[in-house]
């Protein structure tokens, strides 16, 4: 879903966090390559932009983390609606329900190493996403699908008329996030989110804009110019 940048108007633009710790107690903050990332996603940004544009963030440690890498001079608005569900408690909940829901379970070495089986449960993760986007678990956490959707598109009119009124707006958040946000403003289906959310790279770039009539067109998606070699593409 790669693409060239086209002309210079007024943009939504939704960064990916740069790669965090998966694997760790801590998945929420950036590793070394994430922050490398990060510089570089803000070296393309500081090139790209309008000087007057209006930057949000999700308000956790990795999207933090991220800003500090981009070196804005721009006000940030912190925005708790843009924070991702918490994928090991949807997860969790999912395999807890798992025979009552008929979801296939993969092999558990995926859950004991991540890292090295990334693929695998990148593959397997859609499945879970769709039984809660059909509302066939509960998620405690997380609460519903419905509610996360509503949460995290909540701005998107503000951001609409900042474009609108021909202001550059940068979002930084995660790949749940800007994959659901992208596909209610495309008027994309979920299995197109699902698909979308599963393979944004960190610290990607994706852009949309206004055409003539009003509505949101891509100009480019999930794109990682920027990160020149291919151990700097990274999906988590």
């Amino acid at each position: 879903m790669n693409g060239a940048t086209l002309g210079k108007s007024s943009r939504l633009r939704l960064l990916r966090h740069g790669q965090a710790s998966l694997g760790s107690a801590d998945y929420d903050r950036l590793s070394q390559l994430g922050q490398t990332q990060s510089r570089l996603l803000g070296e393309r940004i500081e090139a790209a932009v309008n000087p007057d544009h209006l930057i949000w963030s999700g308000s956790m440690r990795r999207h933090h983390q991220t800003l500090e890498g981009l070196s804005v001079h721009a006000p940030c608005r912190i925005e708790h609606g843009l924070n991702e569900y918490t994928v090991s408690e949807l997860i969790r909940s999912a395999l807890g329900q798992a025979d009552r829901i008929g979801l296939d379970l993969p092999d558990s070495v995926i859950f004991e190493d991540p890292v090295a089986h990334l693929k695998t449960l990148l593959g397997w993760f859609p499945e879970v996403l769709d039984a809660w986007q059909q509302a066939r678990f509960e998620c405690r956490h997380n609460g519903s699908w419905q509610s996360f959707r509503e949460r995290v598109t909540a701005r998107t009119p503000d951001w609409k008329v900042a474009v609108e009124q021909g202001q550059d707006v940068t979002v930084v958040t995660s790949a749940g996030v800007i994959s659901t946000v992208v596909a209610e403003l495309l008027n994309e289906t979920l299995a197109w989110q699902r698909e979308l959310n599963v393979a944004l790279y960190n610290a990607s770039v994706t852009e949309l804009a206004l055409d003539e009539n009003g509505a949101w067109t891509a100009i480019t998606i999930n794109c990682t110019r920027h990160l020149d070699t291919p151990n700097l593409k990274t999906l988590a």
